[in-house]
């Protein structure tokens, strides 16, 4: 796991079953100064589910629609 999967983990556990907005992704991971392209979140919740989720029947990680992703409590 890289670092920035790491932190972005780490940060999705440390507000469990709460919306996470990619806005909020952002800030947390690079800043609020940092100008990351628009789905560079994406592309690292992508990465996460791949090792997290995708082996498992239970799924952690969950979408919402529009509104950004929730680490759910298993």
């Amino acid at each position: 796991m890289t670092a920035r999967e790491y932190a972005l983990l780490e940060y999705l556990m440390r507000h469990p079953n709460r919306l996470i907005t990619r806005q909020m992704a952002e800030n947390s991971l690079w800043g609020s100064e940092s100008s990351v392209a628009s789905n560079v979140v994406d592309v690292y919740i992508r990465r996460l589910r791949r090792k997290l989720d995708d082996p498992f029947e239970v799924k952690l990680i969950e979408t919402l629609r529009g509104a950004g992703y929730r680490m759910k409590r298993p």
